[in-house]
């Protein structure tokens, strides 16, 4: 059970801070530090977790979520890397979050939560990532769809804002301003990376690539190789590699992994099964290997997932 602790500042204040510690018995430690406007709210986080674990999480309102992940050295870091941000919705419904063990350094965060109505004031259709994110309506997930790189400026935003110079209305005023800019700055960074690409692959190499994904994706469970693959696509493996790269934007095997790993979540959550009886219906020989590529994928072990 975690324990907590917590300063803030008066109801009347324009900008509302507050500092919390959370720890528990196992050692998890977070240290937040909140501000909160009338539709903004900002939230630094620093937190040491010694062993992985799966937390129930329930945010306090429906908002639009910036989460910045400024210090990670956990190499199986799932959903974001260091340096990185991701773009998702919350809803105040319970979900649950799982907390890699952090063995070396504290894991660093920021986030910049907006409302529903402040959101929708910065909607334009003339963004290609605005767009594709209100059709997505997914609540608590983020999604590689919507990651990016952290640009050295957006660091320096989130610095300012911690630092801010005024106090009272102007400091309110100043971090509403900041939030924006470094709102937007994300979504031109979001708006480029997903920029249509010219492809320089061959329309004949077209075909037989997109034969070759679909011939993964029908027989992920059997043994793949480059030689086999060319071979069927009918074009030498460089250009296996290289072409289903540039077309899918993953590798041939990070494909087949993930095409893997989706297919035994499913076996593991709805069927119930073993992991050794997952392992080998999607296709490896040995159960110990199938777990560390799960763990690596999810976070979790895949006994925590069948649970």
């Amino acid at each position: 059970m975690l324990s907590s602790c917590q300063t803030g500042s008066t109801d009347s204040a324009p900008v509302q801070e507050k500092q919390v510690h959370l720890h528990d018995s196992t050692g998890f430690q977070i240290q937040l530090e909140e501000l909160s406007l009338r539709e903004i709210d900002f939230r630094w986080g620093n937190y040491h977790n010694p062993t992985p674990k799966v937390m129930t999480f329930q945010p306090a309102k429906k908002a639009i979520v910036s989460h910045f992940r400024l210090q990670d050295d956990t190499p199986a870091a799932t959903a974001i890397a260091e340096k990185q941000f991701v773009i998702y919705r919350e809803s105040p419904t319970p979900y649950d979050l799982t907390v890699a063990a952090t063995p070396h350094k504290n894991r660093l965060f920021f986030e910049l939560m907006l409302s529903e109505n402040f959101y929708q004031q910065l909607f334009t259709e003339e963004s290609p990532f605005m767009r594709r994110f209100v059709q997505d309506g997914t609540f608590n997930q983020p999604s590689p769809a919507f990651t990016a790189r952290m640009l050295p400026a957006m660091q320096g935003i989130i610095n300012n804002l911690q630092q801010a110079p005024y106090q009272g209305h102007l400091k309110a005023v100043y971090l509403e301003a900041k939030a924006i800019e470094l709102f937007l700055m994300q979504v031109k960074q979001l708006d480029d990376i997903h920029l249509p690409k010219k492809i320089t692959i061959p329309g004949k190499d077209i075909a037989s690539l997109h034969e070759i994904k679909d011939y993964i994706t029908q027989h992920f469970d059997r043994p793949l190789s480059l030689m086999e693959l060319a071979r069927k696509a009918g074009i030498n493996q460089m250009k296996l590699k290289t072409g289903f790269k540039e077309l899918f934007n993953t590798t041939v095997f990070g494909y087949l992994s993930d095409i893997r790993m989706q297919e035994a979540k499913r076996l593991l959550q709805e069927e119930k099964l073993y992991v050794s009886e997952v392992a080998d219906r999607i296709g490896y020989k040995h159960p110990h290997h199938f777990t560390a590529a799960f763990r690596k994928k999810f976070g979790q072990l895949p006994r925590d997932i069948r649970k």
